[in-house]
C-alpha cells in the first residue's frame, strides 16, 4: 500500500484509532499486561472526545447542512465504512467502561452505549439503504464488514452491562445482546457471501488489501459476542438458543481465523515486496486482531479447549505489539510533519524580503531597513 493510500484510508476510517486502542485495552490483560488496559481505555476515551471535537470544529459553520446529510439518500456502501467506525469505536469503549468501578460505569458507560446503539441504528440503516438502492452492482471491499461489526459491538458493550444492572435494565440489556449476537452474525454471514461472488467473478484487484483484515476480525467478534449472549438468561429465552449460540459461534471462529491465516499470509507478503513502510499506518489490523484474540477467548471456554485459550492469549500479546508499532509510526509521522512545518517557517524567516513590515518576518525587533 503506499503512504497515500494509507492516509485516505486513515481519514476515510476516523474512529479507527478509538477501535484499536480500545481493543487493546480489552485484551491486554490477556496476555499478562493488565496494568496497561486502563490506561489504553482512558486513552481511546480521549481519542474518541478529541476526534469528535476536531470533526465539530471543522463543521461549526455548516453544522445544519451535515446533519441534513444524515437523511438523505446515501450514496454507496463502500462510502459509509467511515461512518460506521463510529458507532463501533464507541461500542468498544463502552464495553471497556462497564468493567470500571464508580461514576465511569455508572455514568459515563450508559452514556456511550446509548450512543452506540443510537449511531448505530443511524449508520447501519443508512449502509442497508445504500446497499437496497445501490443499482447495479458495486465491489464488495472489507470496508462492508464494518457494518454487521458495529452491531455485533453494540450487542458485546449490552452484554458487558448485564453483570452490573438488575431488574428491567438487566432484561433489556441481555435482549440487546441477543439482537446484536443475531442480526450481526446474519449481516457478516450475508457479507461473506456478497464478497465470495464478487471476487469470483472481478478478482479482488482494485481493492484496499488491509480492509480485509476486518472481514477476518469481525467473525472473531461474532463469536465473542455470542459467547457474550449466550450467558445465563434464566427465563428469558430457552436454553436451547443458548446452545445454538454457541455452536455458531464456534463455526464462525473456525471459518474466521481461517480468513485470518490467508489475510496474515497475504500482508506479509506484500510487506516483504515494499521498499518503504508509511508513517500513516492503518489501524484495521491492529482492531481485527484484537476482536480475534476475544473470539478464541469465546470459542476455547465454549469448547473447554486450554489449547484455544492459550492461543487467544497469545494473539492478545501480538494485538499489543502491533498496537504499539501503528501508534509509534503514527508519532513518528506527526513529529516529522511538525518539524517540517518548523523548517518551513525557519526558511520562510531567513529568506524575508528586506523590505518586510514589522513583524510579518517574525522579527519583533522590527524590518532589517530599521536596524
Amino acid at each position: 500500500m503506499s503512504g497515500d493510500s494509507a492516509r485516505r484510508i486513515a481519514v476515510e476510517l476516523p474512529y479507527g484509532a478509538v477501535m484499536a486502542t480500545g481493543g487493546a485495552s480489552r485484551v491486554a490483560g490477556m496476555c499478562g499486561l493488565v496494568g496497561l488496559s486502563e490506561p489504553l481505555l482512558w486513552l481511546a476515551v480521549g481519542e474518541a472526545a478529541w476526534i469528535a471535537a476536531s470533526a465539530a470544529a471543522r463543521h461549526r459553520a455548516n453544522w445544519r447542512h451535515w446533519l441534513a446529510a444524515l437523511w438523505r439518500r446515501p450514496g454507496r456502501p463502500g462510502a459509509q465504512s467511515g461512518t460506521l467506525t463510529v458507532p463501533l469505536g464507541l461500542a468498544v469503549v463502552a464495553t471497556g467502561l462497564a468493567t470500571q468501578e464508580g461514576v465511569p460505569r455508572a455514568v459515563v458507560a450508559p452514556a456511550f452505549l446509548a450512543a452506540a446503539w443510537l449511531s448505530t441504528a443511524v449508520c447501519g440503516a443508512r449502509f442497508v439503504v445504500s446497499v437496497a438502492r445501490g443499482g447495479r452492482p458495486v465491489p464488495v471491499d472489507g470496508g462492508w464488514f464494518l457494518a454487521p461489526a458495529a452491531v455485533l459491538g453494540a450487542g458485546i458493550a449490552a452484554a458487558t452491562g448485564v453483570a452490573h444492572t438488575g431488574g428491567v435494565e438487566r432484561d433489556v440489556l441481555a435482549w440487546l445482546s441477543l439482537a446484536g449476537a443475531v442480526v450481526g452474525t446474519a449481516g457478516y454471514w450475508a457479507i461473506c457471501a456478497a464478497a465470495s461472488a464478487d471476487v469470483v467473478a472481478r478478482g479482488s484487484r482494485g481493492r484496499p488489501r488491509v480492509l480485509w483484515w476486518i472481514a477476518a476480525g469481525c467473525g472473531g467478534l461474532a463469536a465473542a459476542s455470542m459467547g457474550a449472549a449466550a450467558g445465563p438468561r434464566k427465563g428469558l429465552w430457552p436454553v436451547a438458543l443458548s446452545s445454538d449460540l454457541h455452536v455458531a459461534a464456534v463455526v464462525t471462529w473456525l471459518f474466521a481465523s481461517t480468513l485470518a491465516v490467508l489475510v496474515v499470509g497475504w500482508s506479509i507478503w506484500w510487506l516483504l515486496g515494499i521498499r518503504r513502510i508509511s508513517t500513516a499506518a492503518p489501524w484495521p489490523p491492529a482492531f481485527s486482531s484484537a476482536v480475534l484474540a476475544l473470539g478464541s477467548l469465546a470459542a476455547g471456554k465454549i469448547l473447554h479447549a486450554p489449547v484455544v485459550v492459550t492461543i487467544a492469549d497469545a494473539v492478545a500479546g501480538l494485538t499489543v505489539a502491533l498496537w504499539a508499532v501503528t501508534a509509534g509510526l503514527h508519532v513518528a509521522g506527526w513529529t516529522s510533519s511538525l518539524g517540517s512545518r518548523g523548517h518551513r517557517g525557519a526558511r520562510h524567516r531567513q529568506f524575508a524580503p528586506r523590505d518586510t513590515p514589522i513583524g510579518a518576518s517574525g522579527d519583533p525587533s522590527g524590518s532589517p531597513r530599521d536596524r
